[in-house]
């Protein structure tokens, strides 16, 4: 069940499409170099047969202390939260799915989440994504800027668990730029071998070793992924992130409340393809926004639209994780309802993936003129 404090025990999907969702983690260990990690939601045929088919948001309880220790919270007090407020919640996805045979081909998504994220804390969005129609690939992202993860290794013929936890980094460092940035290029790397793997679970044949994942039957994939236009979608540092992979191998990419600062002058320059970001007024400021007004003139179908109301969290699962009074005090839901910043998220994604920056246009003026603006703008407004 849910904790004592608890929103409703699944994470519902918002905006959901004409499919049911699965989804299954895959790990892959290559036999040089790091490998990856992911969780792939998927249009399933499949039935929920109850509770249990269903997995749990919080699969560990280290990755709720990795994310105390990014707040700042022991993991006394991260076990109080998680028993008195998540419990055992899950996600709207079955696990182990098989993907939906209604279609001969899906397209395809991979999504970089937060400083402090993980593959499961963006299920809400990634979960009503794919139940209209993508395979979406959810990176657990292995440069240390993950709430925690881990990689399994083998040793004398047995797997054992190598964590990873998040890295902190003092603002005062003098190396920070150097950190960040070397991260946003492993993660940049990490989105291009999702698509990799989905273009060898598309061809049959995954040439690395599954380590989980190795249990399913995978050739329900084959024959079934567009990979060829595949998009990339980020939020915050996965903002940055979906920035430095969309020279290469993204047709189009989306930033979600994006922070700039990891990105040198090449990755600005290189992000050619087109871009929607769709930021938090009041959590910009003027030296991120300055990186965004760089890059916006790259290509003549990039869009930049502003939420009034937001808070930085509102694409993650957290405003829904928390009743509403709680998830106020704790700064995951802002004046402008979560439901009403998720659903348009969403609706905005669609419409950017099937009709680029017309289609959004059109949508904001339609639908979300109360809270959404063309303008620019962060804690000091900037003159467009």
């Amino acid at each position: 069940m849910g904790g004592y404090l608890s929103s409703p025990q699944i994470l519902t999907r918002k905006m959901p499409g004409q499919f049911k969702v699965g989804c299954m983690d895959l790990m892959i260990e290559e036999a040089a170099g790091s490998g990856l990690f992911m969780r792939l939601f998927f249009p399933t045929d499949s039935e929920i047969t109850g509770p249990s088919s269903l997995p749990v948001w919080i699969p560990r309880p280290e990755y709720a202390y990795g994310v105390g220790e990014y707040l700042g919270h022991s993991p006394h007090q991260m076990d109080l939260i998680s028993s008195l407020v998540i419990g055992d919640k899950r996600v709207d996805c079955i696990d182990n799915a098989q993907l939906s045979t209604k279609s001969d081909k899906w397209p395809v998504l991979v999504f970089s989440h937060g400083l402090g994220g993980s593959r499961t804390f963006y299920s809400t969005y990634c979960t009503s994504l794919a139940s209209h129609g993508y395979v979406v690939a959810a990176v657990e992202h292995r440069d240390s800027s993950a709430c925690w993860t881990y990689k399994l290794v083998e040793k004398n013929g047995t797997l054992v668990e190598k964590p990873m936890k998040i890295k902190l980094v003092d603002r005062n460092d003098k190396d920070q730029f150097k950190i960040r940035n070397e991260q946003v290029g492993k993660r940049a790397e990490e989105c291009a071998k999702a698509v990799k793997i989905l273009e060898q679970l598309d061809s049959g044949n995954v040439k690395d070793k599954v380590i989980i994942g190795n249990n399913a039957n995978l050739e329900f994939f084959k024959n079934k992924l567009l990979t060829t236009t595949a998009s990339i979608i980020g939020h915050s540092f996965g903002g940055a992130t979906s920035i430095a992979s969309s020279s290469s191998d993204f047709q189009k990419a989306i930033v979600l409340d994006g922070w700039m600062y990891p990105l040198d002058q090449n990755q600005q320059e290189q992000a050619k393809q087109p871009i929607m970001f769709l930021n938090v007024g009041d959590w910009q400021w003027n030296e991120n926004l300055e990186v965004m007004r760089k890059i916006l003139p790259n290509n003549e179908g990039n869009i930049l639209l502003t939420l009034s109301g937001a808070v930085h969290q509102s694409f993650t699962d957290f405003p829904f994780v928390f009743p509403n009074w709680l998830a106020k005090q704790f700064g995951v839901h802002g004046p402008t309802e979560p439901y009403l910043c998720m659903q348009s998220a969403i609706e905005l994604t669609l419409s950017f993936l099937k009709d680029g920056k017309d289609g959004v246009q059109k949508l904001k003026d339609e639908k979300y003129t109360t809270f959404i603006t063309n303008e620019i703008y962060g804690r000091v407004k900037l003159i467009v």
